[in-house]
């Protein structure tokens, strides 16, 4: 009864209100995204015949988006160019002004694997800061009342911040993160998925609290809010060897559990690991690029060049008909670390499958249950 009652929910929960994105229209948010893409630099491009509409896929029901194409495309055409400085990257991170140096030192501790949560937590304090320009927007304060809204108005990736999921159902999209732990055990216990569901879960409560530390300071003064008392305690990653002093029990800062597991879910469906020099990958989230839906036969392809991948290159790899959507591959489909429930737990969708996972969690579908053989 529990499980029926779960899946009832799944497939009759709307769309969460998670910022203001959803209030301002869509086609507003993609065409800022355009000029802010195109702004400032001369190695940026987008063609012309590139729209961005509702998608044909997407992980929720309704409200994707993607990209299409305007007119009809040739083999071998540019359709984007998108430069590593319009690219939210590790080092944005390292070298912001307000949280880079404890971001550093975050990365010093906690070792391989913690790029993606410097990088969430950056995304997370960026977030929570343009929120509260637009709070103090809506009370009908301006851009240059003082210097503290002069800094929001300039948040350098307010355009593409405006665009992403940081909730459930925000362009449709879908993941295990946005669960309540109830669902996850109900649903997912016992499946092949519930084992990276509740271990990814796990990490970003763990994350959480260690950005609040590095954070909350910096948005409470934004919102001009006073300091809790602090205690000086460690942290352990569940990737870290050695194990450290408890983690803090301060008190959470207003917002920003949803605003971590919102980044997480941002890093894990749209970021990539791109190959810069001979051996070495960073992770990135490359703005216009991540509209594109995946598809195991692509119909475009990604070029990185330029010193030190500093260019990344967007191509038709067939001929596009006018109206079709574009699609990029994030991972093939038949890759043995990256079977279908995997997909789910890091994408938030399985691949070729329009069906609401909940159907298919309910049916105990092969997907996310092993089924024992007959004798």
């Amino acid at each position: 009864m529990k499980l029926l009652a779960c899946v009832a929910y799944f497939l009759v929960a709307g769309p969460c209100n998670a910022f203001s994105t959803t209030s301002v229209g869509s086609e507003s948010r993609y065409a800022d995204l355009k000029d802010w893409l195109l702004s400032g630099t001369d190695d940026s491009f987008i063609s012309p015949k590139l729209d961005i509409r509702p998608s044909t896929r997407g992980g929720l029901a309704t409200g994707g988006y993607g990209a299409f194409a305007g007119e009809d495309i040739d083999e071998g055409e540019i359709l984007l160019k998108i430069p590593v400085a319009k690219c939210v990257t590790l080092q944005d991170a390292l070298e912001d002004l307000e949280c880079g140096p404890s971001f550093a030192n975050l990365l010093k501790k906690a070792g391989p694997g913690s790029d993606t949560v410097v990088i969430a937590g950056y995304l997370a304090k960026e977030y929570l800061l343009l929120k509260e320009f637009d709070r103090r927007i809506s009370e009908g304060a301006t851009a240059d009342d003082d210097s503290e809204m002069r800094r929001l108005a300039n948040i350098k990736f307010a355009a593409y911040l405006r665009t992403l999921p940081w909730g459930r159902g925000v362009n449709a999209q879908e993941h295990v993160l946005f669960w309540k732990d109830e669902d996850v055990d109900a649903l997912l216990e016992g499946s092949l998925a519930y084992k990276d569901a509740t271990e990814t879960r796990a990490t970003v409560k763990m994350a959480t609290k260690v950005l609040n530390a590095i954070i909350s300071p910096v948005i409470r003064k934004a919102r001009a809010e006073e300091e809790p008392e602090s205690k000086d305690e460690g942290f352990r990653f569940p990737w870290q060897q050695e194990p450290e002093p408890e983690s803090s029990d301060e008190e959470i800062l207003e917002g920003l559990e949803d605003a971590v597991r919102g980044a997480f879910v941002i890093m894990l469906s749209r970021s990539f690991a791109e190959t810069v020099g001979e051996n070495t990958q960073e992770d990135r989230l490359e703005p216009l690029l991540d509209m594109l839906q995946h598809s195991n036969a692509p119909n475009t392809e990604c070029l990185v060049k330029g010193d030190g991948g500093s260019i990344v290159e967007v191509r038709a790899c067939k001929v596009i008909t006018s109206g079709d959507e574009l699609f990029n591959r994030y991972k093939s489909e038949e890759d043995e670390n990256m079977p279908y429930h995997k997909f789910f737990t890091r994408f938030g969708f399985v691949p070729g499958v329009v069906e609401p996972v909940a159907d298919l969690i309910a049916a105990r579908s092969t997907i996310f249950f092993p089924q024992r053989a007959e004798i």
